[in-house]
């Protein structure tokens, strides 16, 4: 027995060689008013019978048809999600989760993202450009290479209308530098891991409200790293984020 609300796939946009977003119109209005940093579940009709759900953060900004950043990762992930298209027999249930609840109320934002961990933090920058946001906001994106950052141009173009500094932490460059373009001064490079040492060169401040978004290994270095610099860990909001595709 299915569950959920039938949606129509709109359109599949393929990111990047591990990563696909699906945008989606579902019968459902409280899709239309959710929040920045949920999720949703889905289901997929295949030979005949309905998948168990899967879920995945909402990537877009509310008021937007509903769209989900899926990494490749297993069956579901790598031949399913591909593969929809407007004849696809789909459900979404949703939206769930309180991660960045009241994010819009913070004056001064630190967002730290692990890969495919950036779809809650686009949701809310979606929004906050959306709005016009004033929020101050500093987003360390991690990655093994500045290829996987799939929503770099996207996040340049929001640096410029949006109080937001964008720092690439790219593990597997040897030269991130070469990436930094001087008319794009809000848009960094660090080399290796997420670090303290890191944090000192962009935040001056440890009054921020830190969110964190990756998978469990990255998250307990970067809560280690943040209590380093003197950031409680009990303050960090964070969302634990499972690559669930089986």
């Amino acid at each position: 027995m299915s569950t959920g609300k039938t949606a129509k796939v709109l359109k599949t946009i393929k990111e990047n060689e591990t990563t696909t977003t699906v945008i989606m119109d579902v019968e459902d209005e409280r899709f239309s008013s959710f929040r920045p940093g949920q999720f949703a579940t889905i289901r997929i009709m295949e030979n005949g019978e309905w998948s168990k759900p899967h879920p995945f953060t909402i990537s877009g900004a509310p008021g937007d048809k509903l769209q989900m950043t899926i990494k490749r990762n297993g069956h579901f992930t790598s031949e399913l999600i591909p593969a929809l298209n407007d004849a696809s027999q789909i459900q979404c249930a949703g939206p769930y989760g309180i991660f960045c609840k009241d994010i819009a109320l913070k004056e001064e934002i630190v967002m730290v993202a692990g890969g495919v961990g950036i779809t809650p933090f686009l949701s809310v920058l979606r929004h906050f450009k959306k709005t016009g946001a004033k929020n101050t906001c500093t987003l360390f994106w991690c990655n093994k290479t500045f290829a996987d950052a799939f929503a770099a141009s996207e996040l340049e173009e929001m640096a410029e209308s949006l109080k937001l500094t964008v720092i690439h932490v790219l593990s597997r460059e040897t030269n991130p530098d070469m990436y930094y373009e001087e008319e794009r001064p809000q848009i960094k490079f660090e080399k290796g891991h997420f670090s303290r040492d890191m944090l000192a060169r962009h935040i001056h401040s440890t009054t921020a409200s830190f969110y964190l978004c990756g998978p469990s290994g990255m998250q307990q270095t970067v809560v280690e790293e943040l209590a380093a610099y003197g950031i409680a860990p009990d303050t960090v909001e964070k969302e634990a984020f499972v690559y669930n595709g089986a």
